[in-house]
């Protein structure tokens, strides 16, 4: 397959993608009504920069520069991920590269998809929690929230997990913990298929110009609300079971998100006086 093949079949694939993201589930893709205090939220485009870099360069040569024939094919990849992904025994036994493996998973990613998705996600709410922080407030909460869900997630968990847990998943959380608390009134920008079809005899009924809208536009409290019980059934689960983390690492996401009210330890002076004395942020 030619170049120009190659990038016909990625694009398809990010459209099928985006397709199986949205069908069910709203995706967000942007906040609406944000009184944006830079132009430019340089730390979040960062953050996605960096996280791509990691996997275009380093992760996914190891998966995709291979023939899938057998699990020797794989190993590279399989090292990386069980000597950098953050598992309990590397902070209670001290091994691999210890507590540093907070961080370094949360560069991390399983798949394409994987880093495509939690990019979405960091993009939607990630631009106006870092203007109410400014760009290096907003990366140590970020850095914060990460640390938070990996810790929370095997603190809890009852059974010593051997599997690695990679992603940015758990930061991203918390992103979206902060964004509720902050912003609970915004509205968010979602690619939502069923919500779609729904919603058009309303529009009709309501007698609104733009009856087929691509997009959905859902109070920003309630989508995130929801995030939380969606994640919170699996955790519990997690808890009292004492399952193994692996494969979606619900806990992780959920102590992600109860990190958000942090936030209020990282933005401007300015806007906490405002959020406190409860005027817009």
């Amino acid at each position: 397959m030619d170049a120009f093949g190659a990038l016909i079949s990625f694009a398809l694939a990010v459209l099928l993608v985006l397709f199986e993201m949205s069908v069910i589930y709203p995706l967000p893709l942007s906040d609406l009504g944000a009184v944006r205090y830079r132009t430019m939220p340089t730390m979040t485009y960062l953050l996605i920069i960096v996280n791509a870099l990691v996997f275009i360069a380093w992760q996914a040569p190891d998966i995709y520069g291979v023939e899938l024939d057998s699990y020797r094919d794989l190993q590279p990849y399989m090292d990386k991920i069980w000597t950098y992904g953050y598992r309990d025994v590397f902070m209670t036994e001290g091994l691999s590269i210890g507590a540093f493996t907070t961080f370094t998973s949360m560069f991390m990613h399983g798949d394409i998809w994987h880093l495509f998705g939690n990019m979405i996600f960091l993009w939607a709410f990630g631009r106006r929690l870092e203007d109410a922080c400014g760009p290096w407030r907003y990366l140590l909460f970020y850095l914060t929230a990460g640390m938070v869900a990996n810790l929370g997630s095997v603190v809890l968990n009852p059974v010593q997990g051997e599997l690695p847990s990679v992603g940015a998943s758990g930061a991203i959380a918390g992103v979206m913990g902060a964004f509720l608390v902050l912003f609970p009134r915004a509205r968010i920008q979602c690619l939502w298929f069923i919500g779609m079809i729904l919603w058009i005899p309303y529009r009709a009924i309501t007698r609104q110009e733009n009856i087929f809208s691509r997009y959905i536009v859902l109070p920003a409290g309630l989508f995130l609300l929801y995030f939380a019980f969606r994640e919170l059934l699996p955790s519990l689960e997690t808890i009292t079971q004492g399952n193994e983390v692996g494969g979606v690492n619900n806990l992780a996401h959920l102590m992600g998100f109860a990190a958000g009210p942090l936030i209020l330890l990282f933005v401007r002076k300015d806007l906490l006086v405002r959020f406190i004395t409860r005027r817009a942020v």
